[in-house]
């Protein structure tokens, strides 16, 4: 799951947004300050892992990764 760091262009605002394993990266990224949908991710920088899923490399607890037992509801 990369965690990409976005600039809106509108506003200034540096953000970051992240991508659930098993999806595509999203047409437009929505500045979460203006509301702008022209954020674009930080050129030259990279999206990096998730903490939990490059701790493991199974991915976070709260996506359902790793070995992680939840009680049922």
């Amino acid at each position: 799951m990369p965690i990409y760091q976005l600039l809106c262009p509108d506003c200034g605002h540096r953000f970051s947004g992240m991508v659930f394993a098993g999806t595509r990266e999203p047409e437009c990224w929505i500045c979460s300050q203006c509301g702008s949908d022209k954020a674009r991710p930080v050129p030259g920088e990279a999206p990096v892992p998730h903490p939990l899923e490059a701790a493991h490399g199974a991915g976070c607890p709260c996506c359902g990764g790793g070995d992680h037992v939840y009680p049922k509801r």
